[in-house]
């Protein structure tokens, strides 16, 4: 990973974020623990045969036939490095190899259909795809969480199996982890975490006041958690109804909208604060 990080850092970040969504997939669907660190390393590694390749080649949004048949190499490439590599699980491999598969048999390295992917290779697939649409190379703005499950759900039972296609999108919300928000109170934030419970109350990071000037400290701010707060205030008759303003999200906006870093906000929240689960399993290795 540190060579994926040295030849290039958008490789690199994907790898890591593809990894974090494969985990909350994997608990969303009640994955064993020794499945969910297989598919969490084999998402990780997935990509670090394009080390070896050109970094012009990566950083081409449209290749020829010929340049995109010498990109798809990356997966045998990787594939070869990781059996050279001791301790690495066959399991693991597996999901390298086969994680650019596609039920229609569209994909590559070995154009496999159906069953013929491992599970962990299609789940891998589908979180692939979805953060390489919200966050595609060399785009200034990232497609917006929700167009981006519009396009993947368009894609189910094609190139992806229907039935994991929708359990992800149940698993990231109607509000995916990303996802520009405006409050009902005018504030804007960024949803950084899912409430399984309460889908259209998750949590965020505010970041503009409701005047739409950014704000000194962001304020992180779990929804169902301070409707609770204030519903008890009113079942046990310390507030009335009309004193309590309940916050919900009013509606999504595109990541263009306002000058909020939306990546670096969710990323920090991902990697630094709540999401340290892709990280324990490898400290144990």
């Amino acid at each position: 990973m540190s060579r994926v990080k040295e030849a290039d850092e958008h490789t690199y970040g994907h790898s890591v974020r593809s990894a974090v969504w494969a985990i909350i997939f994997g608990r969303h669907v009640g994955m064993a623990k020794k499945d969910l660190d297989v598919l969490a390393m084999g998402v990780l590694l997935k990509d670090v045969g394009k080390a070896e390749l050109e970094r012009s080649l990566l950083n081409k949004s449209q290749r020829t036939p010929e340049e995109e048949k010498e990109y798809e190499r990356f997966v045998e490439i990787g594939v070869e490095i990781l059996r050279k590599t001791p301790q690495v699980e066959p399991k693991v491999i597996s999901v390298v190899k086969t994680h650019c598969e596609r039920v229609n048999g569209s994909g590559f390295p070995q154009q496999l259909r159906g069953d013929k992917i491992p599970l962990l290779g299609k789940v891998a697939g589908i979180v692939t795809y979805y953060d390489d649409v919200t966050n595609p190379r060399g785009e200034m703005y990232p497609l917006a969480p929700s167009r981006a499950v519009a396009k993947l759900y368009e894609r189910r039972d094609k190139e992806f199996q229907e039935e994991l296609v929708v359990e992800f999108i149940r698993a990231i919300g109607l509000y995916p982890t990303g996802t520009l928000v405006e409050l009902n109170t005018g504030e804007v934030a960024v949803v950084v975490e899912q409430n399984f419970e309460r889908r259209l109350k998750p949590k965020v990071v505010i970041v503009l006041d409701a005047f739409k000037e950014p704000l000194a400290k962001h304020i992180t701010l779990d929804l169902a958690e301070d409707d609770r707060r204030k519903q008890a205030l009113v079942d046990s008759g310390k507030k009335r109804f009309d004193e309590v303003e309940k916050i919900e999200i009013a509606q999504d906006l595109e990541p263009g909208s306002f000058d909020v870093d939306i990546l670096k906000i969710r990323d920090d929240y991902l990697f630094t604060d709540e999401k340290k689960s892709l990280f324990s399993f490898l400290k144990r290795r």
